[in-house]
């Protein structure tokens, strides 16, 4: 059976679509560079956004206009920000972004043909490179005015009523402000609810998201109360070093803020004082704007040198002068309103008496304008009603996503709680009860501490024979059954076991806290392991088990021991020493507890033994020790 030519081609078409999605999938499941850029942005602040936001708008100029105008919408607004000269925290030799920013918004809007718009931005990246000695930008942005230029002169395009008119009130920088502005406040009054209620540390990672989302504004001024606010904090949690940091940043801070003006503060004396000026003498624009400028400076340096007086009169000078202008501004715009009416109105009634027409045609032109008067208001009002409905939809789902985050910041904030108590619960699992307290609460160093403490070793006699006869998991059943009453008698008694070994342990009685008598509570605790072994191996609970212990009692030095990613509470000296000695006499003696004259000296009458006491050598010690066997 032959193939027709046609479904042959078909049939290699089909496997080449095949074979080219098979090698799509795995691409598929890969994240792009671009895609992790977009994802990760809104967790960067400052300048590192501002170039994340340029790197999408850059990307998206061909694929996505829509996406590219609004990633470059976003960075114009966060450049203007940034680089204001109140920001003492940015780098001003990097605002090459800010007119980067410019190019790519003005680029993005020139392809989607909103060429005014555009127009406006190509001229701010202009004047910016030329202020920096940028010439690479600055060649591209007139190569695009050109463009632009000519197609103005051509008549190919024309500024759209809602472009000119909703352009001019930035309503998207107005929201992206009020955005941001509720942010800041909450995580501002998340932070003062935890410090209210002592958890300082959680408000200081709430102050540090409130500096972060404040470098984007660049508000140094809040800035630095934050870093204040935090170094106290840290000082609170006794982390003095992380404090220092946050106070020397903020102290940088004011230094750089107080050198801005030193030739104000150095002319001031040639400028006239609050009562020798007179407003009304300053006429011009140009004289108003030098003298506004004057009081301005006069006003912060003497605020700096704490003359607040004086600062506060030359501020409400300024304030003067800044109303005067406004004034000034608005009385010009109203002359003009004024002029252009009345040739308005002169025109009118030249081209009435022209046409020279009757009554009847005056009433019909007069009811036409009435009529087209009605229109317009009516369009107005219209128009306002969908600007005040977009806003209030906005706010409204503003709102709600405030709340949605706030409901997740309670959900973490359960989850941080229950994790912490998870952790105290595993710590005193590892530790004993007094030990894990005293790393939680006091954060034992490094420096050790002295202290009488009473040491106790235990040994299962004749374990390793044991261990060889029986499977892992017998043998752990069997260190389990035998260590958990001993551990309990232990406890009891307020020791801490500090080592748990295969065959046996050591504990302290006295280190870190004591409880009284800790001699006597480390013999009582050595009387009970023995009682309650024999009954457990009489009623065969655990198999029959010898053991021996050794209690001594001296001064140690309790601390942690280790490095920065591993330590251990440990107790060393020779009271250590003696107390492991003396446990392995009891192989010697045929016994199972010994201790030394220091551990009975500190018993009470009724635990006192008969027994004459017994002078031995041990190993290490020059001196010979004093024992009594008690069991």
């Amino acid at each position: 059976m032959r193939r027709s030519p046609g479904y042959l081609k078909l049939i290699s078409v089909s496997c080449l679509v095949l074979f080219l999605f098979v090698l799509s999938c795995p691409l598929k499941a890969q994240e792009t560079p671009i895609a992790q850029v977009e994802k990760d942005y809104k967790n960067l602040f400052g300048l590192d956004r501002l170039k994340a936001l340029n790197e999408l708008s850059a990307y998206y100029q061909k694929e996505n206009s829509r996406k590219a105008t609004r990633y470059g919408q976003q960075a114009v607004v966060l450049s203007e920000r940034i680089f204001v000269r109140s920001n003492v925290t940015v780098d001003f030799n990097q605002r090459h972004h800010q007119v980067h920013a410019y190019l790519l918004l003005g680029e993005a809007l020139y392809n989607r043909e909103d060429y005014y718009d555009a127009q406006e931005y190509f001229e701010r990246a202009k004047l910016l490179s030329v202020q920096i000695n940028h010439e690479a930008y600055k060649n591209e942005a007139e190569l695009y005015l050109e463009k632009i230029q000519a197609l103005i002169e051509s008549g190919d395009i024309k500024e759209s009523f809602f472009s000119s008119t909703l352009g001019n009130l930035g309503i998207g920088e107005v929201i992206n402000n009020t955005t941001n502005d509720l942010t800041i406040n909450a995580e501002v009054k998340l932070g003062k609810a935890k410090e209210n209620s002592g958890d300082f540390q959680d408000a200081i990672e709430h102050y540090e998201k409130v500096i972060n989302l404040l470098r984007n504004q660049g508000d140094a001024d809040r800035i630095k109360e934050f870093q204040l606010k935090i170094a106290v904090l840290l000082d609170s949690l006794n982390d003095h070093v992380q404090a220092q940091k946050f106070l020397n940043e903020a102290i940088i801070d004011i230094d750089a803020n107080s050198v801005k003006e030193p030739l104000a503060i150095q002319k001031k004396e040639s400028i006239v004082t609050p009562e020798m000026y007179n407003i009304q003498d300053v006429n011009s624009p140009e004289s108003i704007r030098a003298e506004q400028k004057k009081l301005k400076s006069l006003a912060e340096s003497y605020a700096l040198e704490e003359d607040y007086e004086t600062s506060l009169a030359y501020e409400r000078m300024y304030h003067e002068l800044s109303r005067k202008i406004e004034a000034d501004s608005l009385n010009a715009e109203m002359e003009n309103w004024r002029t252009e009416n009345e040739i308005l109105l002169l025109k009118q009634q030249k081209r009435i008496a022209d046409l020279n027409v009757n009554e009847v045609e005056k009433e019909k032109e007069r009811q036409i304008k009435l009529r087209n008067m009605f229109v317009f208001v009516a369009l107005l009002i219209l128009l306002s009603t969908l600007i005040i409905l977009y806003f209030y939809r906005t706010k409204k789902k503003q709102h709600k996503n405030l709340t949605i985050t706030h409901n997740d910041l309670k959900k973490t904030q359960g989850k941080l709680v229950d994790a912490e108590k998870k952790i105290v619960f595993l710590l005193k699992q590892q530790l004993s009860g007094d030990i894990a307290q005293e790393l939680l609460l006091h954060n034992t160093d490094d420096t050790g501490k002295r202290c009488f403490v009473c040491i106790m070793f235990l040994d299962i006699r004749d374990f390793t024979p044991m261990a060889e006869k029986l499977s892992s998991e017998e043998l752990i059943s069997y260190q389990n059954k035998v260590f958990g009453f001993m551990i309990d008698a232990v406890q009891e008694f307020n020791g801490n076991i500090n080592q748990l070994l295969g065959d046996g342990f050591m504990a302290t009685f006295g280190a870190p806290v004591s409880h009284g008598n800790d001699c006597q509570n480390a013999f009582l605790a050595a009387q009970k392991i023995l009682v309650e072994l024999k009954k457990r191996c009489e009623a065969g609970i655990v198999p029959k088990t010898k053991i021996g212990i050794g209690l001594h009692a001296g001064n140690v030095v309790t601390g942690n021991v280790g490095n920065e990613s591993r330590k251990q509470y440990s107790v060393t000296g020779n009271a250590v020493i003696i107390a492991s000695r003396i446990e392995q006499l009891n192989k010697v003696y045929k016994t199972r507890l010994i201790i030394t004259e220091e551990v009975y000296k500190h018993l009470e009458e009724q635990y006192m033994s008969s027994e004459s006491y017994l002078e031995v050598d041990v190993k290490g010690i020059t001196e010979p020790i004093k024992i009594l066997k008690y069991a």
